[in-house]
């Protein structure tokens, strides 16, 4: 406990010191703080995503870097690896990877939702599972001492959130070994995303909170590879994916139209 409260003690000031090159939309902050209580209990949406974006993680780690998972076994299937879960919120995703035996860093703005990320990773007793109160700029690549790099940095449900989303790419890249993946779900800049995710989930059956999503800052497929290639990364999965409110299911689409999930590796040659 101790712990918890010089973590959370370390950062109060972070929203006073946002720069100019930050990822961070304070309107967003303010509106991921007010839900902080409610990611465990009332989210449902996300719980059950984990049932597909979870398995998309494990077999594209393993069809692209077997070699981070030698220690795996069947029921630690992700041991060894070392994944870095961007805007992680109260932990949902993060605690299923840690489930799977994966190393994993969980990091958000938000100083309630890490306030109850923590107390839930201490609560569930997963040791192998951190949290800290920051942005993917905080994180130093570069420190000669004790270089802070992922074999995965996953930003699901994220980057439609953040400011500077050319900047996000480029960090969240930066912050990969060599041959590493970087996983990104988000949702498609066309008609049908505003028809179902701001319009239908928002307004019509409110799943989620009304202004949660700004549809002008989807991205295209087409967009987000254009900046993961010019980063050093290689497209190796692009998915469409669909939510069915009425059986609270998420399942693969031939389209991505609405939402998308992508899966590219940096180059084994890369110098970051």
């Amino acid at each position: 406990m101790l712990c918890f409260k010089r973590t959370i003690t370390a950062n109060q000031r972070f929203c006073r010191n946002i720069s100019l090159k930050s990822t961070v939309s304070v309107e967003e902050l303010r509106k991921f703080n007010a839900m902080a209580k409610e990611w465990w209990d009332v989210v449902k949406p996300l719980h059950s995503f984990n049932k597909l974006r979870v398995p998309f993680l494990e077999r594209g780690i393993y069809s692209c870097q077997k070699s981070v998972v030698t220690n795996a076994t069947r029921a630690l299937p992700l041991a060894g690896c070392k994944i870095l879960d961007v805007g992680c919120g109260a932990g949902i995703l993060s605690e299923n990877l840690g489930r799977l035996g994966a190393s994993v860093t969980g990091i958000d703005p938000s100083e309630d939702n890490i306030r109850v990320a923590l107390l839930r990773a201490h609560k569930m007793k997963l040791k192998n599972v951190s949290y800290a109160v920051k942005t993917v700029e905080d994180v130093d690549p570069s420190n000669a001492h004790s270089p802070t790099l992922f074999d995965a940095v996953v930003a699901s449900e994220v980057i439609e959130h953040v400011e500077n989303q050319k900047f996000f790419v480029k960090k969240c890249s930066q912050l990969l070994k060599p041959g590493g993946s970087l996983f990104i779900t988000t949702q498609n800049r066309t008609a049908a995303s505003w028809a179902f995710v701001i319009f239908g989930a928002e307004y019509v059956f409110n799943i989620i909170p009304r202004g949660t999503h700004e549809w002008t800052k989807f991205l295209t497929p087409d967009e987000l590879i254009f900046e993961t290639e010019k980063n050093g990364c290689q497209l190796r999965q692009l998915r469409g994916y669909f939510y069915n409110p009425f059986i609270d299911r998420w399942t693969w689409s031939k389209s991505t139209s609405v939402n998308y999930a992508l899966h590219v590796q940096k180059s084994h040659h890369s110098k970051w």
